[in-house]
């Protein structure tokens, strides 16, 4: 059993559910905000509406499923090149580089979260994702870059805006793939983490 929204879940649940979720990541990437319905996700799958339904709610908590699982799936892949790394120098580069490369080998998935973090809205209007949610990002780049400080391998710099600016770079990516499909993205990742060495080194 998996325990998914605080009620423990069969493997089976949890599979439909991820099937639902990669159905609504195709919809956005190929058709938008606007278009990606429970009816459409449901299309796409090849089922009955009710029966997306039966596993969320709303197009809202789906759509937060989205974020949550391509999310999920990058943290550890980040998190595993980073384990390779040693010095906080080498570990600006990669984390870096591994964004970069996450970016470009996931540019369905992450056009499809641009899609909900443009457009999402709470009950309110307010808008569903937004400082706070990329605050612990943002803490981690900060971590990495006083850490350099710390340790002697950076100069002497603000490390949150410098960390604003790391993680703005990474938030553009998926727009500049998107936008020239003939970048290549190890060029891309070497270039990005050198720029933010020699900024971080200077």
């Amino acid at each position: 059993m998996v325990k998914e929204g605080g009620r423990p879940r069969s493997f089976t649940e949890a599979g439909r559910r991820r099937q639902f979720v990669g159905c609504a990541i195709e919809v956005l990437a190929d058709s938008g905000f606007a278009a990606t319905t429970i009816q459409a996700v449901a299309d796409r799958a090849e089922i009955t509406k009710s029966v997306v339904l039966y596993h969320f709610r709303s197009k809202a908590e789906l759509l937060e499923a989205v974020v949550e699982q391509v999310y999920g799936e990058a943290g550890p892949v980040v998190a595993a090149a980073l384990d390779e790394a040693s010095g906080p120098r080498e570990r600006l580069r990669v984390y870096v580089a591994a964004c970069v490369r996450y970016a470009w080998t996931h540019r369905t998935e992450l056009r499809a979260v641009s899609e909900v973090f443009a457009n999402l809205r709470r009950p309110d209007g307010t808008p569903r994702y937004g400082v706070a949610e990329n605050a612990p990002m943002l803490d981690f780049v900060e971590s990495l870059l006083r850490d350099g400080q710390e340790a002697g391998e950076f100069r002497a710099f603000a490390a949150r805006p410098m960390a604003i600016t790391v993680r703005a770079a990474v938030d553009a990516l998926p727009a500049a793939f998107d936008a020239d499909p003939e970048l290549d993205g190890e060029i891309y990742a070497d270039e990005l983490a050198t720029l933010f060495d020699r900024a971080a080194t200077a």
